[in-house]
């Protein structure tokens, strides 16, 4: 990789430069090409936020907060009466 390097090995390296695994002389590219470009920003904007938008899309469904289960199960006696 030269020392600037192009947005194609900035989205290339994304993940080891986001877990620490390159070299200085790497990261150092990276950081100023991050400077220069908005595109590649975005880029590893949006691999940062993939944990969290897994997470939440993964977790189990919250239940309905008591005030609405009790509303459901005093509608459903009533439509049984």
């Amino acid at each position: 990789m030269s020392l600037l390097p192009s947005c194609k090995d900035v989205q290339s390296l994304a993940t080891e430069y986001q877990e620490g695994h390159l070299s200085f002389s790497d990261r150092f590219g990276i950081r100023v090409h991050l400077l220069l470009c908005w595109a590649c920003r975005a880029f590893i904007r949006g691999l940062e936020a993939l944990p969290g938008i897994t997470k939440r899309a993964l977790a189990p469904p919250g239940g309905a907060p008591p005030e609405a289960q009790k509303a459901l199960a005093a509608t459903l006696k009533r439509l049984k009466s």
